[in-house]
């Protein structure tokens, strides 16, 4: 499978598919392993917040169709990224993955 296949299934398939992609490939680039740790980041937070909003019982019309939104403006600004082999880096989530996955993604 190519770099870019690899990177645009860790978009599509969320944080699961970002572990995948950035631990259990073996030989990923950099950029390869970069788009994984966004998706894991991404992902994970998109879900984080839903649950905080859910248990919380908080309602505030709209925000989660409005979190909903900027979510998959995320991941389609990633597997944009990844098909024309850009830079990587998300703006807010690429510095977040950076300081998580600094080591393993090689910054």
């Amino acid at each position: 499978m190519t770099e870019k296949g690899k990177s645009i299934l860790a978009y599509i398939f969320g944080w699961i598919g970002g572990l995948i992609v950035l631990f259990a490939l073996k030989d990923n680039e950099k950029n390869t392993k970069f788009h994984a740790a966004q998706s894991i980041v991404l992902s994970a937070g998109y879900s984080i917040i839903i649950l905080a909003y859910s248990l919380l019982h908080i309602y505030i019309p709209f925000f989660r169709t409005a979190l909903w939104v900027v979510y998959l403006i995320g991941i389609i600004m990633g597997i944009a990224k990844a098909n024309k082999e850009e830079n990587p880096e998300l703006p807010v989530i690429g510095n977040i993955a950076k300081a998580i996955f600094g080591k393993t993604i090689g910054e």
